[in-house]
């Protein structure tokens, strides 16, 4: 490491805020610990907390000192109480940074002068790493805001030892300004966030530029000439005559006697805060300023600029130890940025939001920064990897804030889960957002589910239901993540009676799972005759009486569409409809011997005109039951005549056809007055739990 003046040159540290803890700050009561990667996005309902979790962040390293003023109004006022009846609240707000690489035998903790007194290692070997906190507390007291004191520490004692005074060192203003948050709100206005940027980080950069001697007498004496010449003009001498003359009948102080008219700048200093970003082309083939952009591209723009600047710090940081006799700039630049984005869709076209995205994952991927999003936007959710996600919820009885991790299946043991749930996480983002979930099995579902719903209830979206196929293969790891986000839920699975791994198995799978997630319901395994295992459950013969286990798992809101799946149930509740979408031509038909000649018969012919005594028709059935049940699937025994024919029509419509196209033709010949009156039972019973829930969580 070297030194050169006020200076240092050091090999790139890396420094990453790695969580926050915050209490009793605003909406946030018992401690919230939000964990960050290099891109992190938060995501929940409106007023869940997220502006407050980036604000949290602004109070202890904004470079405005007014973001860092707190107020009464910035302490927790718990639910049963009220400011008259609270004399005394305490708050603090902790940031946790690691440094990798200083993990290393040989790293050189001197690194980073500014912090590496206060780095905390738990364990030898262990990574370094910085604890920030700002404490804070409210006094009730004559002044109505109250008494209000606040400072900033580093933390010297690991985070599991109990914090004491000694472990307290106080924090410089002027190190917490190595730490840059950049905080860009909901409700913003691009050009003035851009004339923030400009006057800050910009001109910061550009007046620190090492400027040679030459450079500045050419750039001075080529301003002297510029205003000479704009002065020897005869409309602006005239101008500035009058200006002087009629400033002498004002004022008479001899230190301002003169006003004399300049050109906008006198000398390089001035020029740079003067300087700024043209675009061209333009329309009209002249140059287009900032403010003549729309409130989109000043956006976009603003993010490129915040962008350019992190590269050119970048190459600051890669010059000191290369070129220390000769540098470009004589600035230091902080040692990390952290950009806190506030709904970055807002002003942004929707063709944009991919690039948008794109961008801020290469913010996040330089080595002197991080970014931070909130949005409620699922295109920005959607792309955004979902363990970067960070859920945001209010506990309604106490008005708190609880911020929540994603629980996705394990990576390295169940990589085709790991896989499949990631991508339907990012496929349906809108769940996040939903006050109740129901989760069912594919895209019939997707479409028989809302239209039930809207003939009694009206729109899902209005009612803050959102309905995601998953597929029931993997509802555990949904369940477990909805549990985890405490999300409601109900679940409609298909029972496949008969179907290998249905029936019983589907129902000691639901089971399971249940107790998995609340295991006070184990005692339902409790029998007479003692532990009831689910492996033997599996093997249960598919004939015995499975109503009583259905009826349990409904009241634990796991619904079966029974007892095959939803196809077959709303083709056996609707038969006349679905078979009433078919052209003349269309639909199962059949070859019939008839007085030793074969003829092609209709299978709607054949059961209105009672031939279904046909020994070809009995055949076809029992092919069509083959092909509903699958490979390894039973003979239907279980399943009534009438159902076994139905099969026929199964197979054409739902195994031979696609299913949403026909369920789609189905339903627009049911009017909701019909649908409300005539839906299938279990349907019925599934819409009343998901009314019931979303009345507790109002």
């Amino acid at each position: 490491m070297l030194f050169q003046g006020d200076y240092l040159f050091a090999v790139e540290v890396l420094m990453k805020l790695t969580k926050i803890k915050i209490q009793n700050y605003r909406c946030f009561g018992e401690e919230q610990i939000i964990d960050f990667d290099d891109l992190t996005a938060f995501i929940g309902n409106n007023c869940s907390g997220k502006t407050t979790a980036m604000s949290a962040l602004n109070c202890i390293f904004s470079n405005n000192s007014n973001d860092r003023i707190l107020k009464r109004s910035d302490f927790h006022l718990p639910h049963d109480k009220s400011w008259n009846s609270l004399d005394h609240q305490e708050l603090f707000i902790e940031a946790v940074f690691v440094f990798d690489e200083l993990a290393e035998k040989d790293a050189d903790l001197s690194a980073i002068p500014v912090f590496f007194k206060s780095f905390v290692v738990d364990e030898p070997g262990g990574t370094p790493y910085l604890r920030i906190r700002l404490e804070a507390s409210w006094e009730k007291s004559n002044n109505i805001e109250g008494a209000i004191e606040n400072k900033v520490y580093y933390i010297t004692c690991s985070e599991s030892e109990a914090i004491t005074e000694s472990a307290k060192s106080p924090a410089n203003r002027k190190d917490l300004d190595q730490i840059r948050v950049i905080y860009v709100p909901a409700v913003r206005d691009p050009s003035k966030q851009l004339k923030n940027t400009s006057g800050t980080m910009i001109n910061q950069i550009m007046s620190k530029v090492n400027w040679s001697d030459e450079s500045q007498k050419q750039i001075n004496d080529s301003i002297e000439a510029l205003n000479q010449s704009f002065l020897a003009e005869k409309g602006i001498s005239v101008i500035s005559e009058s200006i002087n003359s009629q400033w002498k009948m004002y004022d008479s102080d001899s230190r301002y006697t003169n006003a004399q008219l300049r050109f906008n700048s006198t000398d390089i200093d001035s020029s740079i805060k003067n300087s700024e970003v043209v675009f061209s082309p333009a329309p009209m083939a002249k140059e287009c300023s900032i403010d003549e952009l729309s409130d989109g591209l000043r956006s976009l723009f603003y993010i490129s600029l915040v962008d350019s600047i992190l590269n050119v710090e970048i190459q600051i940081k890669q010059e000191m130890p290369s070129y220390p006799e000769q540098l470009s700039f004589s600035f230091t630049p902080p040692v990390l940025t952290i950009i806190a984005l506030e709904e970055p869709e807002n002003h942004i076209a929707p063709h944009l939001i991919g690039k948008l995205v794109h961008n801020l994952k290469s913010i996040a991927s330089k080595s002197n920064a991080q970014t931070i999003l909130s949005s409620h936007s699922s295109s920005i959710i959607k792309r955004v990897e979902p363990e970067n996600l960070r859920y945001f919820r209010i506990d309604s009885r106490h008005d708190t804030t609880s911020v929540r991790s994603l629980t996705l299946p394990d990576k390295e043991k169940l990589s085709d889960q790991y896989k499949y749930i990631k991508e339907a996480v990012k496929a349906y983002p809108e769940l996040y957002f939903a006050k109740l979930v129901i989760l069912g099995e594919g895209d019939s579902e997707e479409i028989i589910l809302p239209k039930v719903w809207n003939a009694k209830n009206g729109d899902t979206d209005i009612s803050g239901i959102s309905i995601v196929p998953l597929g029931g293969r993997h509802v555990n790891h949904f369940w477990r993540l909805l549990n985890d986000l405490k999300i409601p839920h109900i679940t409609l699975l298909d029972l496949d009676r008969e179907r290998d791994g249905g029936g019983w198995g589907r129902i000691a799978y639901a089971v399971e799972q249940l107790i998995q997630y609340n295991p006070e319901k184990k005692s339902l395994l409790q029998s007479d005759k003692g532990t009831i295992s689910l492996d033997a459950m599996k093997k249960w013969n598919v004939s015995d009486n499975m109503d009583l286990w259905i009826k349990w798992l409904e009241e634990n809101d796991v619904f079966f569409s029974s007892p095959l799946d939803i196809d077959f149930l709303m083709l056996e509740q609707y038969k006349d409809v679905y078979i009433s979408t078919l052209e003349s031509s269309e639909g199962p038909q059949l070859m019939v011997s008839e007085e030793g000649k074969k003829h092609r018969n209709k299978i709607i012919d054949i059961e209105t005109q009672g031939k279904t005594s046909l020994p070809e028709y009995t055949e076809r059935i029992e092919n069509d039951v083959h092909s509903t049940l699958k490979e390894c699937g039973g003979d239907g025994a279980t399943y009534s005549d009438e159902q076994k024919r139905l099969m026929i029509w199964y197979t054409y419509f739902f195994l031979n056809r696609g299913k949403p196209s026909t369920h789609i033709e189905a339903l627009s010949r049911i009017d909701n007055e019909q649908l409300k009156t005539t839906m299938p039972d279990v349907l019925c019973r599934l819409i009343a739990s998901a009314e019931k829930k979303l009345k507790e969580t109002m």
